[in-house]
């Protein structure tokens, strides 16, 4: 992390002016605590010069370019939201979803009637809280310099239904760049993915991944079925890619209905029958222990042809509680 910096002042009038643009000569004060500050500036560039930035004429507590940073960010992102509230604008934002694995955007003001600063909520009090046309706390915007919400705070938020959407700032510069740090937030914890039933949690899309690959005995070009979930997690509680032999019977129809051959087999390997990738041409099948390395794991790198399907969702947590049980 870059050293954070006073780079921001306000002058006598309360304008903001940036450290690289004054002056000296002229009166500057912290935007945090109002204490006058000193411009430190002094024209030279290069390895070890720092860039141009305030400091206060006396140290004040609990003042550190750290909070005067969060402070500033916060406030000014409050200003930006409020106007483009008023003007009816839209805000559209995008995040990768850590419930699906997928890309999600949308329009973050949609719902939002007004914002607040420092809002206080009953464990706690947001940066910024956005309310909807019923006055509900609809989201929040945390912004994280140096200490990310508590996991109280975080449940919270969860059992509320309340929508966090976090920023993380590693440098003084980012006042430099609000429009991108609303626009990529660093999380935000909602997904559009449809919610479990049984536990309340969001579901993920299951993927079918179909490849073209030899077959290990005559050469011909045979369809190998895969099934794994969109965030690369487990999926039905123990692995990665599901292989036809634990495919349901409505994922059978699904891969056959993708022109792969799927019937019974015998493997003398483990000495049993199950469902199988089964040649067209020759009747040969690609054993369950040498899907990944044969077949998955040259498709992932691009060595052989394939393509992917959205079949569904599943519950990863009802996934694994549910193979939790059947161990036990």
């Amino acid at each position: 992390m870059k050293k954070i910096l006073y780079t921001v002042a306000t002058d006598k009038n309360g304008n903001l002016i940036k450290a690289v643009e004054a002056e000296k000569g002229n009166d500057f004060y912290c935007p945090k605590c109002k204490s006058e500050f000193i411009l430190r500036k002094s024209g030279k560039t290069g390895k070890g010069t720092k860039r141009p930035h305030f400091a206060h004429h006396n140290l004040t507590p609990n003042c550190t370019p750290e909070t005067a940073l969060h402070f500033l960010f916060k406030n000014l992102l409050a200003e930006k939201l409020d106007k483009l509230i008023q003007e009816q604008s839209e805000l559209n934002f995008s995040w990768l979803c850590e419930y699906c694995g997928l890309p999600h955007s949308g329009n973050l003001l949609k719902k939002i009637k007004y914002v607040k600063v420092e809002y206080k909520l009953n464990i706690c009090q947001p940066d910024i809280a956005l309310f909807d046309e019923n006055d509900n706390v609809f989201s929040v915007i945390e912004i994280v310099v140096t200490h990310k919400p508590e996991d109280n705070v975080l449940k919270y938020y969860t059992d509320n239904k309340i929508i966090l959407i976090q920023i993380d700032l590693d440098s003084d510069e980012d006042i430099e760049f609000i429009n991108e740090k609303i626009s990529t937030p660093d999380r935000v914890t909602v997904c559009f993915n449809p919610i479990c039933k049984e536990c309340g949690n969001f579901q993920q899309k299951k993927i079918m991944t179909v490849i073209d690959g030899p077959c290990w005995k005559c050469g011909e070009t045979m369809k190998i079925a895969t099934i794994s979930s969109s965030t690369g997690g487990l999926i039905r509680g123990y692995s990665n890619n599901l292989r036809p032999s634990d495919f349901t019977e409505k994922e059978i129809e699904i891969a056959k209905s993708k022109g792969v051959i799927l019937k019974t087999q015998f493997s003398q390997t483990v000495r049993d029958r199950y469902v199988a990738n089964t040649c067209p041409n020759c009747g040969a099948f690609a054993g369950d222990h040498y899907l990944f390395t044969q077949y998955i794991a040259p498709a992932e790198y691009g060595e052989l042809p394939s393509e992917t399907y959205d079949i569904g969702y599943h519950c990863e947590y009802c996934d694994e509680k549910n193979y939790e049980n059947e161990d036990y």
